[in-house]
């Protein structure tokens, strides 16, 4: 089976393992990255966070 196109870039091969609910390959995929990458991936992740809002502002 071929590999998803979305796999070029790691942060969104992550996600999309996390999607498809393959735990496993999201932290194999995570823990390939250097741990720069992880910081910014951790700090790319809080900002998406805080956009999960309802339009309250509350925390789904």
């Amino acid at each position: 089976m071929p590999t998803p196109a979305v796999s070029k870039f790691a942060e969104t091969a992550a996600l999309y393992a996390v999607l498809c609910e393959d735990d496993t390959e999201a932290r194999r995929i995570v823990l390939d990255m250097f741990p720069g990458e992880r910081a910014k991936f951790a700090e790319q992740l809080d900002t998406l966070r805080a956009m999960l809002t309802d339009r309250f502002g509350h925390d789904l």
